[in-house]
């Protein structure tokens, strides 16, 4: 099982009122944050770019900063545009939380 450690963020300015999830560092806004781990979804591949950062490669072959595919506000999920320009969403299961 592929994992990646996210933080859930409370009190980011603007989304006071929802959780804002980001991975490799809290929101620089934040007033708290948690540190959880969470499974890749089956289809999903991590890997590291060329300019040493980690992104995921979506199941029709698309790559993506996975900042820019990470949103949630309960659970998290990566969220994305496929080939034909129809959102998918896949949601990250939370194993452990720090």
């Amino acid at each position: 099982m592929k994992t990646l450690e996210i933080y859930k963020n409370y009190g980011v300015l603007g989304s006071e009122k929802r959780n804002v999830f980001t991975f490799g560092a809290e929101h620089a806004t934040a007033t708290c944050s948690d540190k959880t781990t969470v499974a890749i979804p089956d289809g999903w591949n991590v890997f590291e770019t060329a300019s040493g950062r980690t992104a995921v490669t979506a199941p029709w072959g698309w790559d993506y900063d996975i900042d820019d595919v990470l949103q949630g506000n309960k659970k998290p999920y990566f969220c994305a545009m496929d080939h034909n320009m129809n959102e998918r969403r896949a949601e990250l299961e939370e194993i452990t939380q720090n």
